[in-house]
């Protein structure tokens, strides 16, 4: 089945990850996206924080608005927390996790930038036995049975899956039970957090408003670019300019044909990575 690209925010291309999914086989297409770090397949996205971003995103409340934004775009939304968190209690970054996970979010955690690339690897991989990542043009056929009309209209709101619309529909029975149960009626079903209860009152109960009256969805903030990490292979040799390169597996290489006393440098950190052995 043809499928489309993983789609990974250019702020990544810095980490060994996009390399790691490019080396499984995925294709993988760098872009500047709105939500989320890498868009796996249709509906799932992954915002990665590592152990400084965490902690900068709670104690700016910056993580809660992401979390949000994410589980509006895509009905899967996964927060994939790499390594130990740094600069903040434990107590708070373990609260501010909980706290997602009630409100629906799926919350996964790596121990390095290699295993958030094996995690990655594989959800892409399941994701990619449902349905293109890209969206199809052209009308579709409404289903016939009013139940699995239903269905349709509860998946169309933000962060209610199909699974989730089939399952909410089976506990209180119809549409109408559905509506006078939320949002706060809503809490008690597995999945469904303070977040996606209020979405579904708003779509059950809010008013009509017409196009020309909606208010505009919010823009994300950009980032800085992160800097390209290179790898600097120096030698004891001053009159010969160090070597970069792109690509951690090429210096090393390089490294073993260079004379003794030369190093290989992360160009972010300045840390020595390997000697000549």
């Amino acid at each position: 089945m043809e499928t489309g690209p993983v789609l990974v925010d250019h702020r990544e291309r810095g980490s060994a990850i996009p390399e790691a999914l490019v080396a499984a086989g995925l294709h993988v297409e760098l872009t500047d996206l709105p939500v989320g770090d890498y868009v796996l397949g249709p509906g799932l996205a992954v915002e990665r924080k590592g152990p400084s971003d965490l902690g900068a995103s709670i104690r700016d409340g910056r993580i809660f608005d992401q979390a949000e934004r994410l589980q509006s775009a895509f009905p899967q939304a996964v927060l994939m927390i790499e390594g130990e968190p740094r600069y903040i209690a434990e107590d708070a970054w373990r609260g501010a996790v909980c706290r997602l996970v009630e409100d629906g979010f799926t919350v996964l955690h790596s121990l390095d930038a290699e295993d958030s690339a094996a995690w990655l690897v594989r959800l892409a991989k399941r994701a990619r036995r449902a349905a293109p990542t890209v969206r199809s043009e052209g009308p579709r056929r409404a289903p016939r049975h009013p139940s699995a009309q239903a269905e349709v209209m509860l998946s169309i709101v933000p962060g209610i899956s199909p699974t989730m619309a089939r399952s909410l529909l089976a506990e209180y029975g119809s549409l109408a039970a559905l509506a006078e149960a939320a949002p706060h009626g809503l809490r008690g079903h597995p999945g469904i957090g303070k977040v996606r209860a209020s979405r579904l009152a708003e779509a059950l109960h809010g008013d009509y408003v017409a196009p020309a009256d909606r208010e505009a969805e919010p823009e994300r903030s950009v980032r800085g670019t992160r800097p390209l990490r290179r790898w600097v292979l120096s030698t004891p040799d001053d009159a010969v300019d160090p070597e970069s390169f792109s690509r951690r597996a090429i210096a090393l290489r390089a490294l073993r044909g260079a004379p003794a006393g030369s190093q290989l440098v992360d160009s972010l950190t300045g840390e020595v990575v390997a000697e000549p052995s």
